[in-house]
């Protein structure tokens, strides 16, 4: 299967990712949602994070849509809520 997809699409990944790696979340995920068929290509949109901060650890992995990496840094394995 080929997929494809926008640089504005990746761009909105990568500006998430960048900010939840500044965080300290290093191994969030980007997910990408189908939209259409296009021939030979799955076109896809870019969607959410999929929020974690250790590779295979599930206690540190706080699925999608949780803003995690937003609110919080991760620091020293526990999360500190980021003062506004």
């Amino acid at each position: 299967m080929l997929v494809k997809t926008s640089a504005a699409e990746l761009r909105k990944a990568l500006a998430e990712i960048e900010v939840a790696e500044a965080n300290g979340f290093e191994h969030c995920e980007a997910v990408f949602e189908g939209t259409s068929l296009d021939m030979a290509f799955v076109n896809v949109a870019y969607s959410d994070l999929c929020e974690k901060a250790h590779p295979s650890d599930p206690a540190l992995n706080w699925g999608r849509r949780q803003n995690v990496t937003k609110r919080n840094k991760f620091v020293d394995g526990k999360l500190v809520r980021i003062e506004s």
